[in-house]
Formats: structure tokens, C-alpha cells, sequence
């Protein structure tokens, strides 16, 4: 299962009643930058079964709200939802979104039905998992942070406390710790696209781990 990340930096903002936020996670019918065209009616199934997590930058150890609303329009994915002030960090993060410094959302998702067409791909289908307030789309160098002077054998102990068996988190830890150089690199580089989508699946793959191994993300 590789959990994919698109951003989008329009309309996330406050509303009247102090915490409210609210904004699109994703909108139909546009071909982004990793040749995705998202198709109404891509998150109608996830949404009657799942309520996404209201997080900070993807990390999973960063909740800070809920989201009350999510639907779709004739837009996208319409989202309102309220930041927990009296947390540190959603107190942090709704005055950067009053002051304008926060306004993107990006959502995490698996993508369960797709068609290509003309080149691009149709997402008919995703499983929602979260919707994150985001500082920049594809923002590699928050990983490349918090993994420098991480261990290969750190993220492997991580991914066993989340139940993932010993042959598993091996493997997976493996994986990312050969792509970690590359990610590293490409942190202050523009990515191109043809790998972008390799490296956002690396940057999901550990964010899990980020903050039990010293890192924030």
C-alpha cells in the first residue's frame, strides 16, 4: 500500500467562530503537476465510512483539529473543521493561518481505482486517510530534517511498535534508508517530475516515525 500526498495552497482560512477552518482539500477536473486528474466522485465512498484526521504537515503523531464537514461539491473536497486552540500547536497553527503564513491543504490518501488517459491519470477512486495544514506543496527537506542522523535500525524499531512484523519493518526500513541519500539531495533541488511521486512515498512511508526518532516534520 504506497500513500500518496497532493497539496494544494488555496482557501484554507479562518472563519468566524474562533478555530474554524475551512477549505478544499482537493478540486476536480485540473491535471496537476504529477499528471493526476482527480474525477468527481473519487472520495465518495471513503467519506461514508472513514473521517479523515485533521493534521499538521502529514505527521500522524500531529493531530490537531477534527473535521466536522467534508464533502464533495461541484468544486472538490470541501472541508470545515475546527483547530484545537487550547493545544499548543493548533494555538500555533491557527494564527498562521489568520496571518496568512499557513494556507494549504494537502491530503493522504491510497489510490484504489485509476484510468489513463491522454497521458494523465484519472483517480476515480481513493481511500482517504487525512486531510494536513500544509506550509508548501512537496516539501521533501521537512523529512530530510528529522532523518539525518537517524539509523536504519531506529526506523525499523519504529515500525515494529506499530505492529508491522519483523521481516516487514526490515524490509520497509531498508527500502527508505537506500532511498534516504537521494531524498537528501533532492531536498533543496527542484525534483523532477518523474521522481516526485517516488519521493513522496518515501516522505509518507516515514513520517510515522519522525517524531519517535527526535525529528519534527
Amino acid at each position: 500500500m504506497s500513500v500518496e500526498q497532493k497539496s494544494l495552497s488555496l482557501e484554507v482560512k479562518a472563519t468566524g467562530e474562533e478555530g474554524q477552518i475551512e477549505g478544499y482539500g482537493a478540486v476536480f477536473g485540473n491535471r496537476d503537476s504529477y499528471g493526476d486528474i482527480m474525477v468527481k466522485g473519487a472520495f465518495a465512498e471513503t467519506l461514508k465510512s472513514r473521517k479523515p484526521k485533521m493534521l499538521w504537515q502529514h505527521n500522524m503523531m500531529d493531530p490537531i483539529g477534527v473535521w466536522d464537514e467534508y464533502s464533495e461539491d461541484e468544486r472538490g473536497l470541501y472541508m470545515k473543521g475546527r483547530i484545537a486552540i487550547k493545544t499548543t500547536k493548533g494555538r500555533d497553527a491557527y494564527e498562521l493561518v489568520k496571518a496568512d503564513a499557513i494556507d494549504g491543504l494537502s491530503i493522504g490518501y491510497v489510490t484504489k481505482d485509476y484510468a489513463m488517459e491522454g497521458g494523465a491519470r484519472l483517480l476515480k477512486e481513493v481511500d482517504l486517510f487525512e486531510t494536513s495544514l500544509v506550509t508548501m506543496p512537496a516539501n521533501a527537506a521537512a523529512l530530510v530534517t528529522s532523518v539525518k542522523n537517524a539509523d536504519v535500525r531506529d526506523i525499523e524499531a519504529v515500525f515494529r511498535q506499530m505492529n508491522f512484523s519483523r521481516s516487514e519493518a526490515k524490509a520497509m526500513a531498508t527500502a527508505a534508508w537506500k532511498r534516504r541519500d537521494d531524498v537528501l539531495r533532492e531536498a533543496d533541488a527542484i525534483v523532477p517530475e518523474a521522481d516526485q511521486r517516488e519521493v513522496d512515498e518515501l516522505k509518507a512511508l516515514l513520517s510515522a516515525t519522525l517524531h519517535q526518532i527526535g525529528g519534527q516534520s
